[in-house]
Parts: C-alpha cells; structure tokens; sequence
C-alpha cells in the first residue's frame, strides 16, 4: 500500500511500507537501482546517497522489479502428399496474451506451413525453431526437423517452435511423385521490464500450437506459448498453462 501523498509522515510509516532493521534509521531508505535497497528504484524522488528527508517519501509504494517474456505458439507444419502437391496450410498458432495494469501485451503465433508445397526433390522444410539463432533471448524450443519422405512430421520440444512438414512420396511404376509440407512459423516474442506494486495481478492466457495439416503425410503440431516472469531477479513463473500470477 503506498504512503500518502499529502499528511504528516513518521519514520514507522516508511518502515511498515518498506521494511527494515530497528532501531529505525533514515540510512536505510536509500533507493536502490532496481531492488537492490529497502526502497524500490520505481521511487525516483527518493534519493540514492546524500540528504534523505521523510517528505521525500510521499506517495512512494514497494514495488518489485518485473522481466517478462512472453511467447505466441508454432504454427503446424504443412501436409505431405503420395502424388502431386496441396493446397493451403496448416492452422497458425494461436497468439499469447499478459494482462496488467489494464494494458494488454500480445505475442502472435507463427503461421502454419503450406501444404504439399516443397517439390520431393528439394531440400525439405523443418517447423522454425524458437531458439536464439532466430532472435530470441534464450533457447526456448526446437522443431522435429526435416521429414524424410513417407513420414509424418515429427514432434518438437520445449515451447513456441513450428512444427515439421510431412515428408513427401518418391516417383515409382504406380504414381507420380508427391509434394512434401512446409514447416511452420515460431511464434513471436514480446518482452518487457516493470514495476509491478504487491499484490498486482499479471494475466496470461498462451497460445495453443498450430494443428499440422493432414493428408498422406501428415504435418506436426506446433508448440504451445510460453511465459516467463522473473521478480526482483528470481525466477517465479516458467509455463505453457494459462493462469494468474499475483506480485508478492
């Protein structure tokens, strides 16, 4: 609960708004940079070395120092068919949203991959991979890689990465040759750095990966969306499941 902006203030109002030692001393309610300190460094009025005065402290709240990141899920990979090419893709993956503040914050999916569409003897077309060679910040997930022909595309792992394409049909006696899919997009990354006061409510509804397109060959689905919440450096939030996380 923030101090009040107007009235008096003693210094048992900013130790029961910001923690400390007893006997009370001003000393310890220097901002920090971040969270380093009792006082938070969203308290830009408070100073961070020389004079300190306790009407420096009106309208000042704990907050702590909140990184998010948050991921859109993969796009499913195309279909791959026994005789000649498809038609259309395979389903987008769903976007990824974090509600705070009354802002909402959204990671898009990756596109789904054409189906039938790489010719059987070109190089096949792994799910992107959500991993830092595609500008991410950290490894999130990787795609099944590329599908040799006759084979559905295989799963991936971790989160946010696009699913492979089904492999295609080699030319024989009987048929024609078939098209092999495309693999799907990784979803998007949004992040960002906050001060967050207690008891702030973050909202995160991620995404559901990208069904792959089915035909002879079928796609895989893509990975589900991802959000990471760190709290005054300590990691508290890595999941693909919907739900609320509460500042403490």
């Amino acid at each position: 609960m923030a101090i009040s902006s107007t009235g008096p203030i003693s210094m048992s109002t900013i130790q029961t708004e910001f923690g400390g030692s007893n006997p009370i001393s001003m000393s310890e309610y220097y901002r920090g940079n971040t969270y380093e300190n009792n006082v938070s460094g969203n308290n830009t009025g408070v100073p961070q070395s020389g004079t300190i005065k306790m009407s420096q402290f009106r309208g000042t709240n704990l907050a702590r120092y909140i990184v998010w990141k948050l991921l859109g899920a993969g796009g499913g990979g195309g279909y791959g068919k026994q005789n000649g090419g498809g038609s259309g893709s395979a389903a987008n993956g769903g976007d990824s949203t974090l509600i705070y503040s009354s802002t909402t914050f959204t990671a898009v999916g990756g596109a789904g991959g054409a189906n039938g569409s790489i010719y059987y003897t070109d190089a096949g077309s792994a799910g992107q991979n959500a991993d830092t060679s595609q500008s991410y910040s950290e490894n999130f997930g990787t795609s099944g890689g590329e599908t040799p022909q006759d084979e559905n595309g295989a799963a991936g792992t971790g989160f946010a990465a696009g699913g492979s394409g089904g492999g295609g049909d080699l030319p024989d006696d009987y048929d024609e040759s078939g098209n092999k899919g495309e693999g799907g997009g990784a979803g998007a990354e949004q992040s960002q750095n906050v001060y967050l006061a207690i008891g702030a409510s973050m909202v995160y509804d991620l995404g559901v990966g990208g069904a792959g397109g089915q035909s002879n060959q079928d796609g895989a689905a893509g990975l589900s969306g991802l959000i990471v919440i760190n709290s005054n450096g300590t990691e508290v939030v890595r999941t693909g499941t919907d739900g609320t996380y509460t500042v403490v």
